[in-house]
């Protein structure tokens, strides 16, 4: 007979497995289930209290998280939706974390946030000035985006946003760059839209969002 505690911890490693990989997990509507599972299995009664954390944020629409992140980012953003889940999990205490930054390191990134987001970056940059990170949504393969969380143990996580995709409705084109392109660093949940800081190339990507809608 399984502990309740067993039970817990099964679906725990199934809500960080989809926000790791959810593209793997059917997007958000498999972060959705699995989020409302967890929310069942520690909180019974509770209701669905992290869909209304994010619609506090501003990170909520009638599409869900995808339909903000899709403004903000080129392609379908489900790395950058994920981020968000990914936050709220890690201020339950749900989040897996890789690595925990010392309270030196951690603050000398926050501090550097916005400066380093000041200029362009590959994914090589980041890991090259902070390491490797606390958590990583999507994979390695260079050809396809990520997001690189970093974290202490206190405190929102930093998260950089990385992509490589090819243009709209340009299919040949992909993939664009050698290596995932930094286009924003974010930290803190609320509000959401207001917390990113773009780079150059994500100014660029920015613009066309806006242009297309």
């Amino acid at each position: 007979m399984l502990t309740v505690e067993q039970i817990q911890q099964h679906f725990i490693e199934g809500l960080n497995g989809a926000v790791r990989r959810p593209g793997m997990y059917g997007g958000e509507l498999g972060l959705f289930y699995k989020f409302d599972e967890v929310v069942y299995v520690t909180e019974t009664g509770a209701g669905r209290t992290w869909q209304e954390a994010l619609e506090a944020a501003g990170a909520w629409s009638s599409i869900g998280v995808a339909g903000v992140v899709r403004r903000l980012m080129p392609g379908d953003g489900a790395e950058a939706m994920a981020s968000a889940y990914a936050d709220y999990a890690h201020q339950q205490g749900w989040l897996r974390i890789d690595r925990t930054l010392d309270g030196r390191d951690y603050a000398d990134l926050r501090g550097r946030l916005a400066g380093y987001c000041a200029t362009d970056h590959l994914e090589a940059d980041v890991l090259g000035s902070f390491g490797e990170p606390s958590v990583r949504i999507g994979g390695s393969n260079p050809r396809y985006p990520s997001v690189l969380g970093y974290v202490a143990a206190d405190g929102p996580i930093v998260w950089f946003y990385l992509w490589n995709g090819s243009k709209p409705d340009e299919p040949d084109s992909w993939p664009l760059y050698e290596e995932p392109v930094l286009l924003a660093g974010r930290c803190g949940l609320a509000p959401f839209k207001e917390s990113f800081v773009f780079t150059p190339e994500g100014q660029v990507w920015r613009s066309q969002m806006l242009g297309s809608t």
